[in-house]
């Protein structure tokens, strides 16, 4: 790729810094919880509308939409799909009790500009990304250039990690590549795709799979006032008790699996992690019985060359080493991936980089690198994708914050690699 200047220029001269600033407040101003995205993605397709972007609803489940719109093309060249979530991380409800011991005020986590920066819940994650490249596909076709193939501006739901288990089944739970899966599915598929997640606007084509396990251990439901420990020995009567040394075990393995299952991407090492993130037992309204059932959540990050099955394995063969009565279920399991033929796309963010920036392209931190995005449902439906995306911060427990300049940077970036790959005939 040699970059087309007087084409760039064209381009870039439609991207307005206060217009994206002004876009991503507004975007975080509409409560987007995973499962309540609806207000956000209609704001989304009216926006298209208005400026002249054909915009496509596709219905993921009942009132709860992907927001799409496609600058066309003439139908000749290669496409290039953009990728952002509308969920955000946390709901900005006092259901977030359940992970933050400290919220601050609702009241502070609508979008508002102050000085250089955005802030909010859900700017930096990742409402900012999808803002940026929203304004890119207004500026190319705002440009006049002709474009050959098509570019797809996609923001989906349910990309935040939360997933149905127990009684936590409804559309709120729905998340980590639920949009992205459907989008794919029902006809927007792209010759190539950028995710706008963030990365520091650092670049990776390789990250992490999932897997979700429940481990339960087993009491003995009676009272436990007037028992005796010798005739009622708490590591066989109380689940709970039982459960520490569980949790022992799986705190060994995983240290083991994170040293044993380190991948050596392209764009350098991806780590696992395993993580115990939730864990149930007894009644808090009757603490006076023996708790009958206690259970374990386990959050297990794996690298593209691990499967579920062998998790499984493993798992199942320290839980036999406790003695313990107890029980094992996968409840999760998506699978990493590494981009394939994906050279021509990362040749085009190099160098629309170098020539914006006048430095080279990094690539993303290994601890940032390390975790599961929409990127894998892309890979592993063979449409080679990068994650680029612009990053903030976390200004308190839920409240996010991210510089303008940023944004700006992303949106720059993305109207020229879609300028270059959607102005490449398609070879026959």
């Amino acid at each position: 790729m040699a970059v087309d200047t007087a084409a760039a220029k064209a381009v870039l001269a439609q991207i307005d810094g206060a217009e994206l600033a002004q876009l991503a407040c507004d975007l975080t101003s509409i409560p987007s919880p995973t499962g309540q995205e609806r207000a956000v993605a209609e704001f989304i397709l009216r926006w298209f509308e208005a400026n002249g972007i054909k915009a496509v609803r596709q219905d993921v489940e009942v009132d709860r939409p992907n927001a799409v719109g496609i600058v066309k093309g003439d139908g000749t060249g290669l496409s290039l799909g953009f990728n952002g979530h509308m969920d955000t991380s946390f709901t900005g409800t006092e259901e977030d009790r359940r992970m933050v011991a400290r919220m601050e005020p609702e009241s502070e986590l609508g979008g508002k500009i102050v000085g250089d920066k955005v802030q909010g819940l859900g700017v930096s994650n990742m409402k900012a990304g999808v803002a940026a490249f929203m304004v890119a596909g207004k500026a190319l076709l705002k440009s006049g250039v002709k474009l050959k193939g098509d570019a797809i501006l996609a923001a989906v739901v349910g990309e935040i990690s939360r997933t149905p288990i127990g009684s936590w089944q409804t559309k709120e739970y729905r998340g980590e590549g639920a949009g992205t899966r459907h989008l794919l599915t029902h006809g927007m598929h792209s010759d190539y795709a950028v995710v706008a997640d963030g990365s520091d606007m650092n670049i990776v084509w390789t990250q992490n799979g999932v897997v979700q396990v429940k481990i339960q251990t087993f009491g003995q439901a009676e009272a436990a006032w007037g028992s005796s420990r010798a005739t009622h020995p708490m590591e066989k009567m109380n689940a709970i008790v039982k459960m520490t040394r569980i949790i022992d075990a799986v705190e060994r393995w995983g240290a083991e699996f994170e040293t044993k299952h380190v991948y050596h991407s392209p764009t350098g090492p991806l780590y696992p992690k395993v993580n115990i993130g939730a864990i149930e037992g007894g009644a808090p309204y009757r603490p006076n019985y023996f708790p009958g059932v206690c259970a374990i959540y386990v959050d297990i990050r794996m690298p593209p060359q691990v499967r579920p099955t062998q998790i499984k394995y493993e798992l199942e063969k320290v839980l036999n080493g406790t003695g313990l009565d107890c029980e094992l279920d996968l409840y999760k399991s998506l699978l990493g991936h590494e981009a394939k033929n994906v050279e021509p796309l990362v040749q085009s963010a190099e160098e629309a980089y170098l020539y914006l920036f006048g430095e080279r392209i990094k690539h993303e931190a290994p601890e940032r690198a390390s975790i599961w995005t929409d990127t894998n449902v892309y890979n592993e439906l063979g449409i080679p994708a990068i994650k680029i995306g612009p990053r903030g911060r976390r200004i308190g427990p839920r409240n996010e914050e991210i510089a303008i300049d940023v944004m700006l940077k992303a949106a720059q970036l993305y109207a020229l690699i879609a300028l270059d790959i959607c102005t490449r005939a398609r070879e026959t």
